[in-house]
Formats: structure tokens, C-alpha cells, sequence
């Protein structure tokens, strides 16, 4: 049976999102630069390996790991030039790999195809070292138009409800397509903590991801606003994506 994005072009899909891609790279290299040790790294449903040239120059060995054969037949072809990248088939919550085999793991664009997060949590948990780092993504329900979209429909109980968002259709539910979720950015953060992980750092990022936002305001300006406001953003969970920088303890 094939995997979801086998059947979708994930490549071209970052074509027109120029913006997106580079404030999460912004993000990615803040956390780098708390991680002591780059020798193994996982970066957990990486598709094609969109970030290896983000850490291909900076951790010994790294394992591009998604179900979509499409997908790493694409990065194999694209990202050759990186001897240290291999890619494999696998997905959570089960991954194939030793106990403490990953300094760093990396998991971006994931978490909103996971309904329950912990049983993910736990698994990459058991295949970082001691000490190890995770890099997380997850896509924020409480983002500030959901949250302004809420106080105008009179939902107050919206902030604290810490269930997550389905942002699926009805007819693609019924379809049994790919999930899509938003999630608490509060649940998140408590599930990591029951997994056994400390919380270092959170980014809010892509802050002005808006069409027109994008269409009148020029892309390095953009970007150096966001490379201001990631840090300052997170306290109120701002953005549509929340990063989290997380320690094995």
C-alpha cells in the first residue's frame, strides 16, 4: 500500500513557499547552536531531505527517515553530493533503531499527521542518548487568527481547551485521507514533559506566513522581522508553527 505523499508532488509543493522554508531554517540553526555534540542526527518524516543542507556541513552522520519511498527516491537523486545523508523507510511510532543511537533528532511538519503525540514522544525518547536533543515542530491551534477567530464567535473556552483541531474536511475525513491536526501548544509541551523530556527553548515561527503579508512586504524584510520577533512571538504562542528545543533528562 503506498504512503500518502507517494501519491503527492511534496517537491514542488515548497516551489512558491520561499518564506516558510527559510524562517524555519532560522529557527533550526538557533537551536543548533545549543547542541555540544553533531554526530548523529534523525530527521523523522524528512521527505525528500528538504533540511539536509542545513545539517549535512554540521553532524557527522544523518538519516533522512519517511514512509515515502517518492519521497526519498526524490532526496537520494537531489542530495547525493551529501555522503554523510542516507535515507530509509520507516514512520512512527515505531522506529527501527537502536536505544541511544541519535545525538539530535529532528521532526518538522510532522506532529499535525499524529493524533496523540506521546506514544511518538516516547519512542524518540528511546532512540536519543543521553543528553540527546529534539527538535519539534507542531502546527499551533492557538495561533493568533485561530485565537482572534474564537473572541469574535464569543468561544472563550477555546485557549483552554486542550484538545487538538481536525482541519480536515468532512468529505476528505470520510475519504480516509492523511491526517491533519493542530494542536495545544500547552498539550504538547505537558506530553514531552510526561515522555521524559526538559524544555529548553520555544520559537513561534513563520510569524507573517499571509498571502498579502507576502505580496506587498519584501522577502529579506520579512524575513529579518522574523528572526527578531521568533523568540519575543513564543511567549504568547503566536505563529501558525511552534518549535520546541527539548533535552533528553
Amino acid at each position: 500500500m503506498p504512503a500518502p505523499y507517494d501519491l503527492y508532488d511534496y517537491l514542488s509543493y515548497w516551489e512558491n513557499r520561499s518564506y516558510e522554508d527559510k524562517s524555519e531554517r532560522t529557527a533550526i540553526e538557533r537551536f543548533f547552536k545549543k547542541i555540544p555534540q553533531k554526530k548523529k542526527l534523525i530527521d523523522i518524516g524528512g521527505g525528500f531531505g528538504r533540511l539536509s543542507s542545513l545539517y549535512a556541513h554540521q553532524f557527522e552522520k544523518c538519516v533522512v527517515l519517511d514512509p515515502s519511498e517518492k519521497n526519498l527516491d526524490t532526496g537520494r537523486r537531489i542530495y547525493s553530493k551529501y555522503a554523510n545523508v542516507t535515507f530509509a523507510q520507516g514512520t512512527l511510532p515505531v522506529l527501527h533503531f537502536d536505544e541511544g543511537q541519535f545525538e539530535t533528532a529532528l521532526m518538522v511538519r510532522v506532529a499535525h499527521h499524529i493524533k496523540e503525540l506521546t506514544p511518538s514522544f516516547v519512542e524518540v525518547f528511546r532512540i536519543l542518548n543521553k543528553d540527546g536533543f529534539f527538535i519539534l515542530e507542531f502546527a499551533n491551534k492557538n495561533h493568533f487568527l485561530a485565537v482572534l477567530k474564537a473572541f469574535f464567535k464569543l468561544d472563550f473556552k477555546y485557549l483552554s481547551d486542550l484538545s487538538y483541531v481536525e482541519k480536515r474536511s468532512q468529505k476528505s475525513i470520510k475519504e480516509n485521507k492523511i491526517t491533519f491536526v493542530n494542536h495545544h501548544p500547552k498539550k504538547v509541551l505537558n506530553d514531552l514533559k510526561k515522555s521524559g523530556f526538559e524544555i529548553i527553548e520555544l520559537l513561534s515561527v513563520s510569524n507573517f506566513r499571509n498571502r498579502v503579508i507576502k505580496k506587498i512586504v519584501p522577502s529579506f524584510f520579512l524575513l529579518r522581522l522574523e528572526k527578531i520577533t521568533q523568540k519575543p512571538l513564543s511567549k504568547i504562542f503566536f505563529g501558525p508553527s511552534i518549535f520546541v528545543l527539548a533535552k533528553k533528562s
